[in-house]
């Protein structure tokens, strides 16, 4: 029962928008991926996460933790610092669950490594609940300095930059004793190359080159300009082509510039702005039945009220989440994911 006693409670629903639009610009991956874990099926599992928690659902949390673990290490997008803190932040809740402690430490270390301020809501753990101390147990030990990998260096693949946990990367250098995700992303288009969870300091060798090498001399600079410059200009190219203006031509020049939307843009920003609508009307709905729950004279009107209101609250939250995501896609559609190579060190 999440390791504390459950009690009867009404709850309010968490504002995650930001969450999502942090998620929604466009970790590490398991060698046994076998399909890329999208960030719809991410925000999902985020959701089911959270409501699960405040809702004392442990099966439902569970199942969502699992996908999380095995999930963020496939995901073929770049995703920001704070994503994947929430996410660690989940996973090791998961893995005390799982009697797993040291690996709940763990994953703890790298979300407050990545978003120190946080404070777990009394909705989701109480403040008696075990997960909790563990958690501040290691709020101290997630300001470790970074290790180094002695004598090597991150290597320059053309046209791709590195990532860790989100941060951008010059350096081989991690802090130890928690799981990273590192990624390889593209310039030109932002795409993953490759994503892998390691260990600490634990860098994949092939990411990694030998600082005996030094900086390039100017001939071999010039060169990598040169192959990042073609890298660019080949991923324009084969990039679809998107018409996005009309424009029609005068003696002048360009007199009458129309934009022409993705079809499916408009679609995802209606549906989300209904979701988010819908959202509204069923917390509005929640009050009347809060003030149901008040005025109970019952024990059996009590208890109806009380899981009246709590679905109500739960579902808008919910909504809202799905809303928010839907819409979110519509207002940056232009392009779609892409899949790299993956490894777990």
């Amino acid at each position: 029962m999440f390791g504390g006693m459950v009690t009867a409670r009404l709850v309010t629903p968490c504002l995650v928008g930001s969450l999502l639009f942090g998620l929604l610009l466009p970790t590490a991956a398991h060698a046994e991926c076998k399909a890329a874990y999208t960030s719809a099926e991410l925000v999902n599992d985020l959701t089911s996460s959270q409501l699960a928690l405040r809702n004392l659902d442990e099966a439902t949390f569970t199942d969502a933790g699992k996908r999380l673990e095995t999930g963020v290490g496939c995901v073929s997008n770049a995703v920001p610092p704070m994503v994947f803190a929430s996410a660690y932040r989940y996973i090791g809740a998961y893995r005390y669950l799982e009697h797993d402690i040291d690996g709940s430490r763990r994953w703890f270390r790298t979300s407050l490594e990545l978003d120190a301020s946080y404070q777990w809501d009394a909705n989701e753990l109480e403040l008696d609940n075990p997960i909790r101390q563990v958690f501040e147990e290691e709020r101290d030990a997630a300001t470790t300095a970074p290790t180094k990998v002695e004598g090597r260096i991150l290597s320059q693949p053309a046209g791709s930059t590195y990532s860790l946990d989100g941060r951008p990367i010059t350096v081989a250098a991690a802090t130890p004793n928690r799981p990273h995700v590192l990624q390889q992303v593209a310039t030109a288009d932002k795409s993953v190359r490759g994503t892998w969870v390691i260990d600490g300091p634990a860098f994949p060798e092939q990411v990694l080159q030998d600082a005996s090498m030094g900086a390039p001399t100017p001939e071999e600079q010039a060169k990598l300009d040169k192959e990042a410059k073609a890298a660019k200009a080949k991923a324009a190219k084969e990039k679809p082509k998107v018409k996005v203006a009309n424009v029609e031509y005068g003696d002048t020049g360009a007199v009458k510039v129309e934009r022409v939307r993705p079809p499916e843009k408009t679609p995802l920003i209606i549906v989300g702005a209904v979701a988010v609508a819908g959202a509204g009307a069923l917390y509005a709905a929640s009050f009347m039945t809060h003030d149901q729950f008040e005025n109970s004279k019952t024990t059996d009107e009590l208890l109806s009220n009380q899981t009246l209101t709590n679905a109500l609250v739960l579902s808008s939250g919910g909504v809202l989440l799905a809303g928010l995501g839907v819409g979110y896609w519509g207002v940056i559609l232009d392009g779609g994911a892409s899949v790299g190579i993956s490894g777990h060190f």
